[in-house]
């Protein structure tokens, strides 16, 4: 009975696992949020392994080299994923801080890691640079098509007798992977190693090469052929694309030569690598360390000139396999990774519609309103908190539905022009209401001194207006809502949000309705997750949540040491009830409260691939954490009216690619600084590609000032 129960408890776990391999996989996994976004969207990706970091090249060439090669990567029109193994997890995208941790660490500190090794680092939490082989397997399950390397392992020169086959060429015969590569490593024995590939399976190409002749790493000739030349990044594309509709389980490997100015002397390389053979045989030199022992040696005896070709060879390699991903990317982007997917959500931004006018001031504004005329340059844009985080969320994300409404007027017809054609089919037009005309005065300096408005159209968003959106709310991984609406409407949201357990992001707007929603039932506003307030919204708040009239204050604060401490005092007061709060502080940045886990981890609060949001756990009580973040410099302002929704439109559009919590205020403040350098409320565009924002993001990153308060 005992043995029974038991074969049946183990058939039940066999069969859970084969239902789904990548459960597990996914847990141990770290993917870099750009090359999640990438791999989501079907961009190019090229995977690059780190034992060049680790063991292929001495420090600083190390990790000099690996900066080198992804920049070439992304010169090229794709991104860079530097695959390894740090503390245990597994790394897919490397940050600086973290190629340089790896780049500092001793030899016996990080093993080189290939297949067999993998188990072993995660169990320990060990640190590795990944082999061919074993960055072939983490691309592969990641979605990653193609790697580029400096060359692959092989049969060794006494391979037929000793019977040192490199776990490289297994893979290649296991795993379909695009390796570019420039051929396999001159010390190895090369006709037996392509020998041992057609067994496998693997299909070998030379690139550019119309003789056929396979590189060898060091030299742009090995003296053997192979079978196939593709003639450029589409053929390649090409090859790859049909290696996937054959669903085959092996790889592709591309030979590409050195290139002719760094290519060694045939005769002298094969006289050092003979000696550093001889060498290594007496020193009792084997196994894994016998390749990184031999390169080094071949670098000395050579002077240098095997290491600048290695150099070379690898960024020619990066730059051939970009050019190639980017082209199958444009071919084929439906080939991406099952379980990584875009979430096909849309989110639901619900708010007001305003035809802003902006009026900066040419004189001195007066101290007092004497009724003179005083000159200024009239600017006028669409505008509107929630038109405004709708059309940048529409243009950082991709998607957004908006529900707003104008007046049947002049001024209506006008705004409906400015709405991005995607945003409009939900806005209501009102044949009773003006629409909404916002004045807004600022100084020379540009600092805002007045608005004046009329928003009495923003109660015909009402409830019956949510209640005919109800399938889109249902299916939204967010629900954004602006204080503009009526309470009623706010009711019937907060219902339909409580309804189809919807997270939504509560946008106070102006410190006089900031209140609002947290006079109806606490059942109702627990579904508001995330509030993105300034300092005297917040005030309010808190007196609407407290039930307390706070002291009255000064509306300067003399100092960010003051600003800081008010600020926490405010957030200590409410952090319990939400799960994120974003205060803005103007020019100074903004403060993060936290609440459970993310307080502690900082991770993401979606699942980009579902589009879900996901449950803070109370890894136990009273956990919070309050973060600031100082606003970068921004150079070039034109503009500082839809900063703080550009803002909330990176932030949010961060939090559903499932990036963590600093890369969405990376995002916020970048969105941020494209608005302030524009003249409209949102840019007309943010960035020209994915590359620009990468790589702006990048040095928001760099600079990024985080304060535990």
């Amino acid at each position: 009975m005992f043995f029974g129960s038991v074969k049946k408890l183990v058939s039940i776990s066999s069969k859970c696992v084969l239902l789904n391999p990548l459960r597990g996989f996914k847990r141990l996994i770290d993917i870099h949020p750009y090359v999640q976004r990438s791999l989501q969207q079907g961009d190019a990706v090229v995977a690059l392994e780190s034992t060049i970091i680790t063991h292929g090249m001495p420090y600083p060439q190390n990790i000099e080299t690996a900066q080198a090669v992804g920049q070439l990567v992304s010169e090229n029109g794709a991104l860079a994923a530097t695959i390894a193994i740090i503390n245990g997890r597994i790394k897919v995208g490397l940050t600086t801080d973290e190629m340089k941790q790896l780049a500092a660490k001793n030899h016996n500190e990080v093993i080189k890691c290939s297949r067999r090794d993998l188990p072993y680092l995660v169990s320990t939490q060990g640190c590795g640079g990944t082999t061919v082989a074993a960055t072939m397997i983490i691309a592969h399950m990641a979605g990653i098509d193609i790697f580029a390397t400096g060359g692959v392992g092989g049969v060794h020169r006494d391979g037929h007798i000793t019977m040192d086959v490199s776990a490289d060429l297994v893979e290649l015969g296991r795993t379909p992977i695009t390796v570019v590569s420039s051929g396999i490593k001159s010390i190895l024995d090369i006709p037996r190693t392509l020998e041992y590939l057609e067994t496998q399976g693997v299909c070998v190409a030379t690139y550019g090469v119309p003789d056929f002749n396979f590189p060898d790493f060091y030299t742009r000739n090995s003296g053997c052929k192979v079978p196939y030349n593709l003639n450029g990044p589409k053929e390649a594309a090409n090859l790859i694309k049909a290696l996937k509709e054959l669903q085959y389980r092996s790889g592709i490997l591309i030979g590409v030569p050195v290139p002719e100015k760094f290519a060694a002397n045939k005769n002298e390389i094969e006289a050092a690598i003979q000696e550093a053979i001889y060498e290594a045989r007496n020193q009792g030199i084997s196994g894994k360390q016998v390749t990184p022992y031999l390169l080094a040696a071949i670098a000395k005896l050579t002077k240098g000139s095997s290491l600048e070709a290695n150099m070379a060879l690898i960024k020619n390699n990066a730059k051939t396999a970009a050019q190639i991903s980017r082209e199958l990317s444009k071919t084929k982007k439906s080939y991406v990774f099952s379980g990584e997917k875009k979430s096909s959500k849309t989110p639901l931004v619900i708010g007001a519609s305003i035809l802003d006018l902006s009026l900066t001031m040419l004189d001195d504004l007066p101290k007092v309103l004497d009724g003179a005329t005083y000159r200024a340059k009239p600017t006028e844009s669409a505008g509107g908190v929630g038109r405004n985080i709708a059309e940048g969320i529409s243009k950082l994300y991709g998607s957004a539905n908006f529900i707003s409404v104008v007046g049947n007027d002049q001024l209506g017809r006008s705004l409906l022009k400015m709405i991005p054609g995607q945003l409009r089919s939900l806005v209501k037009i009102d044949g009773e209401s003006s629409t909404s005309l916002c004045t807004i005065i600022f100084d020379k300096s540009g600092d805002c001194k007045i608005y004046l408005a009329n928003m009495e159209i923003h109660d015909n968003i009402t409830p019956e207006t949510i209640q005919q959106s109800e399938e889109l709310l249902r299916s939204a991984p967010i629900v954004l809502m602006d204080g503009n609406l009526s309470l009623e409407t706010m009711e019937r949201t907060l219902r339909l949000a409580y309804k189809y357990q919807r997270p939504v992001f509560f946008e106070p707007t102006d410190m006089r309705i900031a209140q609002k929603p947290f006079n109806l039932a606490k059942t109702l506003t627990k579904q508001i997750k995330i509030i993105s307030p300034n300092i005297y919204e917040l005030r309010t708040i808190v007196e609407a949540i407290t039930g307390e009239t706070l002291p009255t204050r000064e509306n300067n604060f003399q100092s960010t040491n003051i600003l800081l401490e008010e600020a926490r005092n405010l957030l200590k007061q409410v952090q319990d009830y939400f799960d994120c709060i974003v205060l803005t502080l103007g020019q100074q940045g903004v403060m993060l409260s936290l609440k459970g886990e993310i307080a502690v981890s900082g991770k993401p609060l979606f699942d980009a691939s579902t589009g879900s949001y996901l449950p803070i756990r109370e890894i136990s009580k009273n956990v919070y954490a309050m973060r600031f973040y100082s606003a970068p410099r921004v150079e070039g302002i034109k503009n500082v009216s839809g900063a703080g929704d550009s803002f909330t439109s990176g932030f949010v559009t961060a939090l559903l690619r499932g990036y963590d919590i600093k890369n969405c205020v990376a995002l916020g403040f970048l969105a941020a600084e494209r608005a302030l350098q524009s003249r409209s409320a949102v840019p007309s565009q943010y960035f020209t590609d994915k590359n620009e924002e990468s790589t702006n993001l990048q040095k928001i990153l760099k600079n990024l000032k985080e304060v535990t308060l």
